[in-house]
């Protein structure tokens, strides 16, 4: 999938990125942007990340697209990789990401909602880090 456009470094785990995550929160935040645009049935959002950055991600509930420009290391379902340019991830259910940005990056998510207002909206799109991944009924 995404192997010939990427170099893989070392894989962490789900765990790892919670740990990461926790230590990250006892440490002093930035005050990244969100732009929010809404279309006929999609919700996009768009983060801009200064070179430098670190940010670990919600895990959402649906399958999405994520696009990526700049120069990011990011954990996929693949493993840690480091993307340069413009990419478009099928970005599957349950995934928790941790991005570096190595350069100003930009990084949009599209959302499948007929919804505008924003608290409805992560209600839908975001998964709690403690809840199990539910697929058509089953539970992950």
């Amino acid at each position: 999938m995404l192997g010939d456009m990427m170099q893989t470094v070392s894989t962490p785990t789900l765990a790892d990125i919670f740990r990461l995550q926790d230590a990250m929160l006892q440490q002093p935040q930035a005050d990244l942007p969100v732009e929010h645009n809404f279309l006929p049935g999609q919700y996009v959002r768009t983060l801009r990340m200064p070179a430098g950055s670190l940010v670990v991600g919600k895990r959402h509930r649906h399958r999405h697209l994520l696009i990526v420009t700049g120069h990011v290391t990011l954990r996929t379902e693949e493993g840690m990789v480091e993307l340069q340019g413009t990419h478009v991830i099928d970005s599957l259910p349950g995934m928790k990401r941790a991005i570096y940005a190595h350069a100003d990056s930009v990084l949009i998510t599209s959302h499948l909602t007929e919804e505008t207002d924003l608290d409805k909206i992560e209600a839908y799109v975001i998964m709690p880090d403690d809840a199990a991944l539910e697929i058509e009924g089953e539970t992950k």
